[in-house]
C-alpha cells in the first residue's frame, strides 16, 4: 500500500480528483493550505520564498491510500503530462509506503 499525496494550486483540485477518478482511486480526503513565510525575521530567508512582505499562496493537497501499481501508474502519469495552472509552479506528487493500517 502507498499514501500519495498531490498538492497544487487550488485551481488543480478537480484536475487532481479527476486524475484520481480515472485510475479507479478514491481520494481520502483533501484540504486547503495557505502558503506562508513564518520564519523568524532574522532567520535566513528561503531561496524559493521572495520576500515575507508577498501575499500566501493557495494551494490544496489532495491525498489517498491505494495500491503500489495504482500509486505507479499515477505517478508516471504526472511525470508525463503534469498538473498546472502555471507551467512554472505544476502540482506535486508524495508517494510513501504504508507499514501499517489500523
Amino acid at each position: 500500500m502507498k499514501f500519495l499525496a498531490i498538492m497544487g494550486h487550488e485551481e488543480t483540485r478537480h484536475q487532481v480528483r479527476a486524475l484520481f477518478k480515472e485510475h479507479q482511486v478514491k481520494m481520502f480526503s483533501s484540504f486547503d493550505i495557505m502558503g506562508c513565510n513564518c520564519e523568524n525575521q532574522n532567520a535566513e530567508q528561503q531561496s524559493w520564498w521572495p520576500t515575507d512582505a508577498m501575499p500566501g499562496a493557495y494551494s490544496s493537497l489532495c491525498f489517498a491510500i491505494l495500491d503500489d501499481d495504482k500509486a505507479d501508474a499515477i505517478m508516471q502519469e504526472l511525470e508525463k503530462k503534469p498538473i498546472a495552472v502555471d507551467n512554472d509552479f505544476p502540482a506535486r506528487a508524495f508517494l510513501m509506503n504504508v507499514e501499517k493500517m489500523a
